[in-house]
């Protein structure tokens, strides 16, 4: 009796630890007047919109057929935040995402999107969560063989080109809908632009010697590389350091500030905590 008495007190000690300091406990979701938090809340379902393609974010297993990677992961740790279900819903291209976000098909993006003003306009971002770039992956033989200016910082390839009147020679790969698409332009004006449907397809075309360069994100170029190492060996290198500075942030319809509110809050739990780091390191591997 006596024994039964003192785990009954610890366990009310416990109890009331854990609601004084909130650990352990666990809160309903107050909307705040937000459309999205009220279906979520509602439905007990959070709709993820992902990346088609883009290892390590989210990809097709070749052993399983389902989609992985940290994206993916990461739908289904926000869920479990707020005590819903994920749902994952992969678009056919990446361009698709911000209409079906506009009009309610999805709750949220999260899909390595990188923060722009332009796409500002149409939705709401939330806090950065990853900090990347834009870089260069260069095919060593073509350029050499098309007399394109073999250098690995950006500043100098582009004096080099500007130098030598070769900018007008340079074809550059890049991936339909994403916003290399619409920058690249503004740093090589006089360049060739050939567009692919997906990063890999933009990325082959450079392995082909159909392209000199593609420009994309740096993770996905090295990523790629190390991928094909056996192909792309003393043959395709990328550019040490990216020569323009990103952000990925989630994306969510305007009108709903309580719902950012809460996923600006998320963001600072991936990075006090390294869990998005943990999940990069996973997939990286």
């Amino acid at each position: 009796m006596k024994k039964a008495a003192i785990l009954w007190l610890f366990l009310l000690y416990c109890f009331l630890i854990s609601t004084v300091y909130g650990e352990g406990v666990s809160f309903e979701i107050e909307t705040g007047g937000s459309p999205v938090l009220q279906r979520i809340k509602d439905s007990k379902i959070i709709r993820v919109g992902v990346n088609p393609h883009f290892k390590p974010f989210s990809y097709i297993d070749p052993e399983s057929g389902k989609q992985i990677g940290v994206d993916i992961d990461m739908a289904d740790y926000l869920a479990s935040q707020l005590g819903v279900s994920s749902e994952t819903v992969i678009p056919n291209q990446f361009s698709d995402l911000i209409p079906m976000l506009q009009n309610g098909h999805i709750d949220i993006i999260m899909a390595d999107m990188t923060k722009t003003f332009a796409r500002s306009k149409a939705i709401t971002f939330s806090d950065a969560y990853f900090k990347t770039g834009l870089s260069i992956m260069i095919n060593k033989v073509q350029a050499g063989k098309d007399h394109i200016p073999m250098n690995l910082s950006y500043q100098e390839f582009k004096n080099k080109l500007q130098q030598h009147d070769k900018e007008k020679d340079l074809i550059i790969a890049l991936t339909k809908g994403k916003a290399p698409a619409r920058i690249v332009p503004e740093y090589f004006s006089e360049a060739k632009l050939r567009f692919y449907n997906t990063n890999e397809k933009a990325a082959q075309a450079v392995l082909d010697g159909r392209a000199h360069i593609m420009i994309h994100d740096e993770l996905f170029l090295k990523v790629w590389i190390n991928d094909n190492r056996k192909k792309t060996l003393y043959k395709i290198v990328v550019f040490p350091e990216p020569f323009k500075v990103d952000y990925y942030a989630f994306a969510i319809q305007k009108g709903n500030q309580e719902w950012l509110n809460m996923l600006n809050v998320f963001v600072m739990e991936l990075k006090t905590t390294d869990y998005f780091n943990t999940l990069l390191d996973k997939y990286m591997k």
